[in-house]
């Protein structure tokens, strides 16, 4: 089985150590800059710094949902299988936010690391979240059968069903935005130092 690379491999291999003018007793400095390609999502600025704000919106409104639903006095909130996934689902939506949130702040180009981060929690994440609300809402459908579909039931199936429809959503919404990658001339004119062994 493959190994994936580690930290200190993939900054090695995407950062390059320069030597730059500083008013210190030696006159110079040094600095790692990152010289790997530039990976942009592939919308105008401004609309994609509008997709960024409105998934967070979008994720933020799931979970107020999801908790909301949670709170509610109802057989798969208290039942061993319906916690276990809402939990798992709970988990990966803080995953899914962290993700957003370095979305928001990476900026329009933006480096290999921090495009890859991004890129597998929202295209994984978000997905798998989904699925796992579908299933506390069958769950939660059967349990509404068995026991005599009441108000509750109908509620809590309902904001199951929508937290993992709105987990979809932004699963769709971010896999559409397709990306590029660009050359990256950020060690022109520099002084690079060589890697040593």
């Amino acid at each position: 089985m493959k190994k994936g690379k580690s930290l200190k491999d993939l900054f090695e291999e995407n950062y390059t150590a320069v030597q730059v003018p500083a008013g210190n007793k030696k006159g110079y400095k040094i600095e790692y800059l990152y010289s790997g390609p530039w990976y942009i999502w592939d919308l105008p600025e401004k609309r994609l710094k509008k997709e960024k704000w409105t998934e967070l919106g979008l994720s933020l409104t799931g979970l107020l949902l999801y908790l909301l639903t949670g709170a509610q006095q109802a057989a798969v909130n208290s039942g061993k299988l319906g916690v276990i996934l809402a939990a798992l689902a709970l988990c990966i939506h803080v995953l899914e936010i962290s993700a957003l949130i370095k979305f928001i702040c990476a900026g329009y180009k933006t480096t290999k690391m921090t495009y890859q981060e991004v890129d597998r929690i929202l295209g994984a994440a978000t997905g798998l979240r989904g699925i796992l609300l579908c299933g506390v809402a069958a769950m939660a459908l059967v349990y509404g059968v068995a026991g005599g579909m009441n108000v509750t039931a109908l509620m809590v199936l309902a904001g199951y069903m929508g937290c993992g429809a709105i987990a979809f959503y932004i699963y769709h919404r971010y896999n559409k935005i397709i990306f590029y990658t660009e050359e990256n001339d950020s060690l022109k004119d520099k002084k690079v130092l060589e890697k040593t062994k």
